[in-house]
């Protein structure tokens, strides 16, 4: 008992940076199995893969580890209550071990079986012996932290000397020298070329002359192979959207095979709508990046009209301003009063990440918009977006109005009207003023009345109780909006449209903007 006290007294740490390590970390020492010491540490549950990839991109030793031995039990299974508990055990291991497949090296008895290829080009030869492992610990008295048992932490074999990396000296010049997998951000980048079309032979022509322009490689994504690409490819074009002939079923099935890609997501009920939030980990990563102490913006009705659910997509901006889309919400309407369910967790999830990070501002397209709901979970100002509705004038001031000094003297009066409601002087009765100016142009009449009208309103409230946000951040939502709406709604079988997971899969694979090779 005297060990588990000692263990639940320590204290759970959390780096604030996206991705960490064992140097990160502040170990201790407790006793062990066989009166041995055990190097522990405790950190949040929900952290555990960011560990992972910190520990793996050890620049001393770049490796990647994997999971050797995994045994769970469901949380709500029933057991006996024990101190020591263990509802998760995880072993990760590094990826040149245990076995050793050099010459003369050690193979567990149940691996022996393995008969070499005559080319090794399929099954890269990264089996060197290395003994670095760590052990992940979920316990049922406290199942939100983890244990972390680190004791072997050396990259080296059973000798005692490095197996792989830069300190292996027999390890110069072939692969063991690098990490045994190309990185997360390179295979995110060669998907997103071979989504938008961009060719094999083409993505290893850049990324060759790359290469050859700084004189060689020198790491493992340097060494990307034509066949890896190819394979991705091929993976591609077999893969299909339609996971069964009915569309909700299809979705259930996509939502349990993407479960860390999935934020939120409630099936229809008797009460509530059907919400899917859709986050992948490379958009995590973004609104971790750019949205803490900036903005967050929200461009609340895409493919209203021809989606058979509309897109709710939220975004960030980077250094040059344009907008990179962080998380999507589908779902068949938007009610203020169903808001704080998804947004609540998309923040809970942030916070896993980062305990630190904070919005500047959230931006809105909606007068409806459930403000008091976005300030109490973000904690931050709420601006205006007014780029959908100048869009909607814009556009139809064009089509109904022939004459291009009409046309200016609108908008010019329109922008007036607008800024006179922001400044609190004017209300309704300074757009109706405008109508009344106009009656040389019936059509531009007829559509202001029919369609704006009865949102003047909502619209005016909104514009006096909200400050509005930059033409800039403006500018950026409509370009991303179009952009949108290029990737998605060009289907020659518009049928398509009228499925959840055809457009889940789009905008799981076509949608998020990757930097180029």
């Amino acid at each position: 008992m005297a060990r588990w006290d000692e263990i639940f007294s320590l204290p759970v740490q959390n780096p604030p940076t996206l991705e960490f390590s064992s140097s990160d970390l502040v170990w201790s020492k407790v006793e062990g199995w066989r009166n041995k010491m055990d190097r522990v540490a405790v950190i949040p549950f929900a952290r555990v893969d960011d560990f992972v990839h910190g520990e793996s991109s050890n620049k001393e030793c770049p490796t990647r580890f994997y999971v050797e031995t995994r045994r769970r039990r469901a949380l709500e299974a029933p057991f006996k209550a024990k101190v020591d508990g263990v509802l998760e055990y995880i072993l990760y291991w590094c990826s040149f071990g245990p076995d050793d497949h050099r010459m003369g090296g050690d193979i567990r008895p149940s691996r022996n079986t393995y008969v070499p290829k005559k080319k090794n080009a399929g099954r890269p030869n990264t089996k060197r012996g290395c003994t670095c492992h760590f052990i992940v610990k979920r316990l049922m008295a406290e199942p939100s932290i983890a244990l972390i048992l680190y004791n072997e932490d050396k990259h080296v074999d059973k000798t005692g000397l490095p197996c792989h990396g830069p300190q292996d000296k027999k390890a110069e010049g072939t692969r063991a020298m690098f990490a045994p997998y190309i990185s997360e951000d390179l295979r995110l980048r060669v998907l997103s070329l071979l989504y938008v079309g961009v060719s094999v032979e083409t993505i290893m022509q850049r990324h060759n002359e790359l290469v050859e322009k700084q004189g060689g490689p020198c790491n493992r994504d340097d060494l990307l192979t034509h066949r890896y690409v190819r394979r991705q490819e091929r993976s591609i074009r077999r893969s299909t959207h339609e996971l069964d002939e009915d569309d909700a079923v299809s979705i259930n099935m996509w939502v349990e095979g993407h479960r860390s890609n999935v934020f939120f997501y409630e099936d229809f009920t008797d009460t509530d709508n059907f919400t899917l939030g859709i986050q992948t980990e490379w958009q995590l990563q973004q609104m971790i990046r750019f949205g803490n102490r900036g903005l967050l913006a929200s461009d609340s009705r895409f493919g209203t009209n021809k989606l058979k659910f509309p897109v709710h997509s939220l975004v960030v901006f980077n250094l040059d301003y344009n907008a990179i889309p962080v998380a999507w919400i589908i779902s068949p309407r938007f009610a203020s009063g169903d808001t704080h369910r998804w947004m609540r967790a998309l923040h809970s999830r942030v916070q896993t990440k980062d305990p630190s990070w904070k919005l500047a501002g959230f931006v809105v397209d909606d007068p409806l918009a459930d403000v008091p709901t976005i300030r109490e979970i973000f904690q931050c100002s709420v601006l205006l977006s007014f780029w959908r509705v100048r869009h909607a004038w814009h556009k139809n001031i064009l089509k109904k109005c022939a004459e291009i000094e009409k046309q200016a003297e609108i908008l010019r009066q329109l922008g007036q009207a607008v800024d006179r409601v922001c400044q609190g002087d004017e209300n309704v009765d300074s757009f109706e003023q405008l109508i009344k100016h106009q009656i040389d142009d019936p059509d531009f009449i007829d559509y202001f009345k029919a369609t704006w009208c009865p949102r003047l309103g909502m619209w005016t409230t909104a514009l006096k109780n909200l400050p509005l946000t930059s033409l800039e951040t403006c500018a950026a939502m409509e370009l991303y909006h179009n952009q949108l709406k290029l990737r998605l709604l060009n289907e020659k079988d518009i049928a398509v449209y009228q499925r959840t997971d055809w457009l889940v899969d789009k905008l799981s694979t076509k949608s998020i903007e990757n930097p180029r090779l």
